[in-house]
């Protein structure tokens, strides 16, 4: 059913909503929690339109309100992942996050793992560094950004700038993100 006269206008972070207003769930990837208007259909199959006044990153567990007072719970999905194992040193951990870091990769820290996008490339990179790489099916929720937003910079209805400190420094590459919206 495709209702899009339903309408979610406003985002609450998880655990700062009450559990009872739940008027059922939204599983969605990674690239579909960061939107800011879209027709979405909920898991109980019922459409509404995702209606904010600007982009927010969504988390497992946030909850979308509803016209009606109603909220739905943001569920992550499984996507396909690789899952990163570093043995030995401290240092060969800190040499793999730095690579991943240096391509701007989204990237969810986990223990000891590093969970992020299946790419054969980055994998085979991964393995020639030392690293174990296993395909995983698991909910991708990466780390927040450097500036206090999400991996895509929203972040919860909020946003910081990205001026480095209002000083100015060249890094030899610029700063352009593949999944900016």
């Amino acid at each position: 059913m495709n209702d899009l006269s339903r309408r979610a206008t406003r985002v609450h972070a998880r655990a700062h909503w009450p559990l009872e207003r739940a008027a059922g769930t939204v599983t969605l990837a990674f690239d579909d929690r960061h939107r800011r208007r879209m027709a979405m259909t909920d898991d109980a199959g019922v459409g509404f339109l995702l209606d904010l006044p600007r982009a927010v990153a969504l988390d497992d567990g946030d909850g979308l309100e509803l016209g009606d007072g109603g909220i739905l719970r943001v569920v992550a999905a499984p996507e396909e992942l690789m899952e990163v194992r570093v043995s030995g040193p401290a240092e060969a951990f800190a040499r793999i996050a730095w690579h991943l870091g240096n391509r701007h990769l989204p990237v969810q820290i986990v223990g000891d793992t590093i969970r992020l996008r299946r790419d054969h490339v980055i994998a085979d990179m991964l393995r020639g560094l030392g690293a174990e790489v296993r395909d995983v099916h698991l909910p991708f929720m990466p780390e927040g950004g450097a500036y206090g937003g999400q991996a895509h910079g929203g972040g919860h209805g909020h946003s910081h700038g990205h001026d480095h400190h209002g000083h100015d420094h060249d890094h030899g590459h610029d700063h352009g993100h593949p999944h900016e919206h």
